[in-house]
């Protein structure tokens, strides 16, 4: 058992300890909202709460991995239904592993995180190596070690699942449906519904003066330069220590001064420079290095500062001052670029608009009653088949909807899409098609039994999500 506890550990540390082995929960639909109560709860499965402090937390250090840099972008990106489900999956893990008494305690978690080879110096556990790659993935102790355990605790939970279990007809049934599959769509090019007529000139005047356009900005830094002295091993542990609470505070969005004061940094401040790195009234590079000149560029109001390191070091930075230059004029050039913007504003505004009745089946038909010339026929043979119109991720999406289904896909323009048919290829298959499924039986089984089981969780553990606390906490941001 501790062998094969052992081997996963290292697969694990490998893989990444944050990907979710059990496939996604569905986060709407699943239990009944809050209705009053509460306000430090965001979710709750089976009466264990999920609280706003965690979720923030989480929010916050995945906002600053991904740069973005308010709740607007979050929303856009669906960042807080991502953290707020592996939040969800992790309470049930937890929950399940309790009801079926698997446990991996302290000492055994502590013995297997000792034996891998990534934190060995001279075939000896290193806390400085340990350390290290906290910092270089950007986490810490607890919550590595949380992550590292909940990954134990999935695998042994799935392996129990899915061992000896062998495929059935009616698996391969569905394998072989999903090849021969084909599909009779119609579709209208929204690029083309949607031809928008070119701004006037009173229009984009009006963007200009509420959108100035600038062609250049030069940002200036506040820094702090932190790196070990190698010459005392015993000061390494502790200048790692350091780092992680610095690491630490930068994660709960503490500003750049309260860290600089509370650690007695020596902080410095930079000139001003461009994006290409060129100081401002200067034909040369400014000093800092090229990572340092991106992060400048992406920290805002909501990530202030970021801890960065280079060759063994580590800057504390944080944005100084922001100064906008070269006002561009209202020429021939600016006019074109800003009636582009406003008129693929426009564009996306009247997809979002078709979006919303999207599950009205009508939407479609009266579409085609009023533009007739813009409809267009496509019989897909299979869901391997190459196409001039959409690339493989919409092929796939595209067989993925039933007869009679909608559906809006963005491809090299936008389109509205209407299933006509289904049906199935049924010739005689040959010998490699055969082998080909069989494959795909055998590599694919597995992931459909952990499809069930991941039903089964759904329906024995009640979710309910605070959807008030979960919006205050975005509106905040």
């Amino acid at each position: 058992m501790r062998k094969t506890l052992l081997a996963l550990s290292k697969n694990l540390l490998i893989k990444g300890l944050i990907i979710l082995i059990i496939g996604v929960f569905a986060l709407w639909g699943i239990g009944d909202l809050f209705s009053s109560g509460k306000t430090n709860v965001v979710a709750e499965v089976s009466g264990k709460n999920i609280y706003t402090q965690e979720f923030a937390d989480q929010l916050k250090r995945e906002m600053q991995m991904q740069n973005i840099l308010n709740g607007k972008e979050v929303i856009a990106n669906n960042l807080h239904f991502k953290i707020l489900n592996k939040l969800v999956a992790d309470k049930i893990i937890e929950i399940y592993a309790e009801d079926e008494k698997i446990i991996i305690n302290d000492k055994t978690l502590a013995s297997y995180l000792k034996e891998i080879p990534e934190f060995k110096d001279e075939n000896e556990f290193s806390r400085t190596k340990y350390e290290k790659y906290l910092l270089q993935n950007s986490s810490t102790t607890s919550e590595f070690e949380k992550n590292f355990r909940n990954n134990l605790l999935r695998k042994l939970i799935i392996d129990s699942q899915a061992s000896s279990t062998l495929s059935t007809n009616y698996h391969q049934k569905l394998i072989k449906e999903y090849f021969t599959k084909q599909a009779k769509i119609k579709y209208i090019n929204l690029n083309e519904l949607y031809s928008i007529e070119v701004p006037s000139d009173s229009e984009i005047q009006e963007y200009y003066k509420k959108n100035p356009l600038y062609s250049d900005q030069y940002r200036s830094i506040k820094y702090s330069l932190l790196k070990p002295n190698n010459n005392e091993k015993e000061n390494i542990d502790q200048f790692f220590k350091k780092i992680s609470l610095i690491e630490n505070d930068v994660l709960s969005n503490k500003n750049y001064n309260e860290i600089v004061d509370k650690y007695s940094l020596i902080s410095k401040k930079s000139g001003l420079f461009n994006k290409e790195g060129f100081e401002k009234n200067l034909d040369k590079k400014i000093f800092l290095d090229k990572k340092i000149i991106e992060k400048a560029f992406s920290l805002g109001d909501v990530v202030s500062s970021d801890l960065i390191e280079i060759q063994n070091s580590y800057y504390l930075i944080s944005v100084d001052i922001i100064e906008d230059t070269k006002l561009m004029q209202l020429d021939v050039k600016t006019k074109k670029i800003i009636s582009n913007k406003i008129r693929d504003l426009e564009l996306l505004n009247k997809i979002s608009e078709l979006k919303k009745n999207i599950q009205d089946k009508k939407v479609f038909d009266e579409l085609e009653i009023k533009n007739k010339n813009l409809i267009k026929d496509l019989f897909l043979k299979s869901r391997l088949e190459k196409s001039t119109i959409f690339n493989e991720t919409n092929i796939q999406n595209i067989f993925d909807l039933n007869e009679n289904d909608l559906a809006i896909v963005e491809d090299k323009n936008n389109y509205i899409i209407k299933v006509m048919s289904i049906s199935y290829d049924n010739k005689k298959i040959d010998n490699n098609t055969a082998k080909l499924y069989e494959r795909y039986v055998s590599n694919n089984f597995k992931d459909q039994i952990m499809m069930s089981f991941d039903k089964f969780l759904n329906s024995k553990y009640e979710i309910k999500i605070n959807q008030k606390v979960l919006d205050r906490i975005i509106n905040s941001l």
